[in-house]
């Protein structure tokens, strides 16, 4: 069995997958751009869940960005499921999720974090949260997509984050 390798990556272009890496791409990019503490992962993950995994084994850094897919139905438009037979004439709409999930501090079997420490991880996280949001509106595909809802994640594993849901449509 073949596995995939960068040099393969491209080899199967369709425009679901290109709309995802470019918005991975936006992501990564407005992380930097916004000063905020790098990641150990930034990228496209596949799967049905994004599992803190994919933080990396980084010695000064914790952490990871991601997009995903998470469905996938014939569209009319962005946000515009069709259920009319024989709708293979039509787009396609496709949800991700965006999501950043960064190490949190855990305290000790006898003393929980400081609430000095919690402040932090929460600004972090909504610093996170805006940072994502500006990625989707200035990414260069977003004119075909929907911001959702964010939902905050964690702290299981020692880490918290949160993911947006974004719609997007294509032909």
């Amino acid at each position: 069995m073949t596995t995939l390798t960068e040099r393969q990556i491209g080899t199967y272009p369709n425009p679901v997958f290109t709309s995802i890496t470019e918005l991975a791409t936006c992501v990564c990019a407005q992380i930097v751009a916004d000063g905020l503490p790098d990641v150990c992962f930034c990228g496209v993950i596949p799967g049905e869940a994004a599992s803190a995994m994919y933080q990396g084994n980084c010695a000064k850094k914790c952490g990871m960005a991601w997009v995903r897919l998470v469905a996938v139905a014939p569209a009319a438009g962005v946000g515009v499921p069709t259920e009319t037979p024989g709708n293979c004439a039509v787009g396609i709409g496709y949800e991700v999720e965006v999501g950043v999930l960064r190490c949190t501090p855990i305290g000790t079997a006898t003393e929980p974090p400081t609430p000095a420490q919690l402040l932090g991880a929460a600004e972090l996280q909504h610093a996170d949260m805006m940072s994502m949001r500006r990625a989707v509106y200035c990414c260069t595909g977003s004119r075909d997509w929907i911001l959702g809802t964010y939902a905050p994640m964690g702290p299981g594993g020692g880490m918290v984050g949160g993911a947006w849901s974004v719609s997007m449509w294509s032909l």
